[in-house]
């Protein structure tokens, strides 16, 4: 069976070897299936490092969004859309590292009408935020959220002529030591 993602169907949730990965022909086909797979795991070739600066075709949600559209509420809805806009499955953490978030929309909000939980649980190495407690393993370009991990965070808006042309730009850098 060369579909991780079968495997998970039918067997339940798993972490994958890496030769039982390295099997498989498309990988990041089966990205979704490695959510619980450590990244030391996957191929090299499939992991990014260094800053990370991407467009996403999303705006981070407001406060009203997040809480009506449940879609918004998953960390991993956006690690598909980093995964996507990057092509790689995992980052190695910036440490420490400093985020920047600026959203696009056509309307502005005041900043604590946003909402950009889910999108900083994506940034993170792994968590534990699960009702069953299960590690689970996301993109991984922090690692995590904390004041003491995630030093310096800012969030910005920027205001387009049009509603489809909302997203969100995610920059993520290492602080230089001093």
């Amino acid at each position: 069976m060369d579909d991780l993602l079968d495997e998970i169907y039918y067997k339940g949730p798993k972490q994958f070897t890496a030769a039982r990965i390295a099997a498989v022909k498309d990988l990041f086909a089966a990205r979704a299936a490695l959510v619980y797979t450590p990244t030391a795991r996957i191929p090299a070739e499939w992991i990014g490092s260094g800053q990370v600066d991407v467009w996403l075709p999303l705006a981070v949600p407001t406060l009203q969004e997040f809480f009506d559209c449940r879609s918004r509420h998953s960390p991993r809805l956006w690690v598909d859309l980093l995964q996507r806009a990057i092509g790689k499955i995992r980052w190695l953490p910036n440490k420490p590292a400093h985020v920047r978030i600026i959203r696009f929309d056509s309307t502005e909000y005041a900043l604590h009408d946003l909402c950009v939980k889910s999108l900083l649980d994506a940034l993170k190495t792994t968590t534990t935020g699960r009702r069953d407690r299960r590690l689970l393993h996301y993109f991984g370009a922090i690692n995590d959220d904390n004041g003491t991990a995630l030093p310096q965070f800012h969030l910005t808006q920027e205001h387009v002529d049009s509603p489809a042309r909302a997203g969100s730009r995610v920059i993520v850098e290492a602080i230089p030591a001093d």
